[in-house]
């Protein structure tokens, strides 16, 4: 009789276990969308976010790199382990002014406008000179 009754109860808890799993299962589901929407962590708290986003981009940023001059033995002992790195150090360069750009795009534009009325005379008097010799012997004779 015990086991009967053990056995009712182990099929009534698997019975409301089996009632809210459904339930459960949708509270973690939106536990874990929580946890992964950003929105989420800037809304509650948004300076510890701002602190950890700061130090992901610190961290993201590749750190400057050292030149130094060093002398013949540490180039020999760079050179022997494959490290030596040489690079060309590009010509400095000026960044022209603001007139210089406003000459320059002035310029561009006068060229184009005279390369414009260039082409509109040069086919007006093809034109011209087209409409003075007349069509070809072939549309004549149609």
């Amino acid at each position: 009789m015990s086991t009967t009754t053990e056995v009712r109860d182990v099929r009534q808890q698997m019975e409301n276990i089996r009632r809210g799993l459904p339930d459960e299962v949708d509270g973690i589901v939106d536990t874990a969308r929580l946890l992964v929407d950003w929105r989420h962590y800037v809304r509650s708290a948004p300076w510890p976010t701002l602190g950890a986003v700061a130090f992901a981009g610190y961290m993201a940023v590749p750190r400057r790199l050292e030149v130094s001059s060093p002398d013949v033995k540490t180039l020999e002992k760079l050179a022997r382990k494959n490290e030596l790195v040489v690079t060309q150090r590009p010509e400095a360069t000026t960044r022209p002014s603001v007139i210089d750009t406003f000459v320059s795009l002035t310029g561009n534009m006068l060229m184009r406008a005279a390369l414009a009325y260039v082409g509109q005379q040069v086919g007006k008097f093809v034109g011209q000179q087209a409409s003075e010799v007349g069509p070809p012997e072939e549309v004549r004779a149609r």
